[in-house]
């Protein structure tokens, strides 16, 4: 079904006002980006963990961060379980100094990297994103949840502003969510069953586990990626990784944010304009054309779950 931008607002918008929860404008607009910029995974869908997660107390209503230690040019934070894209949409949005190193444990699911990097591109910042999640990838040959999606974006300022956002997985964890709810295939070779065998059952893949992009040098990147998350975030790892997804827990991850100046160095725009002309669209152009859109197509079982939560609050208590 297709719904109205600005009805779908306003119901989410209710779901969270019921529920008393901070920064409910953010959130709703960080979802609503999502779904018009082809991020469903990331979209309206996402909300439903993170009302169990206030309900069950595993999610904190309103932030409250601990600054573990801090630089000039770097701050480390743990986030004491706060909802994650409000703290994140707070951090990118203050002062910044001309290069910085962002680095946050312990926040719920911060939504799609590129809605940071994005932002920040467009306010002439370069920016790197990566983090960590709960164990989605198998590595190849196994059948053993062992890394994350390994979510990573890079936005680079230019007009528009050139914004990588993926999964280093063949696929989303999300698009295989999505795909069992509307009861559909997932692409063949994106992820194994249990018994580690190639599966195009979305309810068989999530027993088993995503592939990693390109084989075990994808497999190796991102576990180099998580390695580095840890290491500076001081976040959990691997399969010790909680609440990301299953909010029944509190979120242990991490993710690390590294800013720069793009006035410190060359702005070589023309690199862009070139490469644009050359191939036709640079990462963040099919984004920027889709979110022009004025509906959003959702399925009917979704809808009816949104209708559901604000009919009944609390739901999951």
């Amino acid at each position: 079904m297709n719904i109205k931008v600005d009805d779908l607002k306003n119901l989410l918008l209710e779901l969270l006002e019921k529920r008393d929860i901070e920064g409910k404008e953010i959130i709703v607009d960080h979802f609503i980006e999502a779904e018009l910029r082809g991020h469903s995974s990331h979209g309206v869908q996402r909300i439903i963990p993170l009302i169990k997660g206030i309900e069950l107390n595993t999610i904190r209503r309103r932030v409250s961060y601990r600054i573990v230690k801090e630089s000039q040019f770097s701050i480390l934070i743990d986030a004491n379980h706060s909802i994650g894209i409000v703290l994140w949409n707070n951090l990118i949005s203050q002062d910044l100094p001309s290069s910085y190193v962002i680095a946050v444990r312990n926040a719920s699911h911060i939504g799609f990297l590129g809605y940071y990097t994005r932002r920040l591109a467009n306010a002439g910042f370069i920016s790197i994103m990566f983090g960590n999640a709960e164990p989605a990838v198998v590595m190849p040959g196994k059948n053993t949840k062992i890394l994350s999606t390994t979510p990573l974006s890079i936005g680079i300022p230019s007009n528009p502003p050139v914004v990588l956002d993926m999964a280093l997985s063949s696929t989303a964890r999300g698009k295989i969510i999505e795909a069992q709810r509307k009861g559909v295939s997932i692409p063949y070779g994106v992820a194994v069953d249990s018994k580690g065998e190639i599966t195009t059952d979305p309810n068989e893949a999530l027993k088993g586990g995503i592939l990693p992009m390109g084989g075990e040098k994808g497999f190796y990147l991102m576990i180099t990626l998580e390695l580095l998350t840890a290491y500076i975030t001081g976040s959990a790892i691997g399969p010790q990784v909680k609440g990301v997804l299953n909010t029944e827990n509190p979120s242990n991850k991490g993710e690390v944010m590294i800013i720069i100046n793009s006035n410190l160095f060359e702005k070589n725009n023309n690199a862009i304009l070139y490469m644009r002309n050359l191939i036709g669209s640079l990462p963040g152009d099919r984004g920027e054309k889709l979110s022009k859109r004025n509906e959003i197509e959702i399925d009917n079982s979704l809808y009816n779950m949104l209708l559901e939560l604000n009919k009944k609050v609390p739901y999951f208590t």
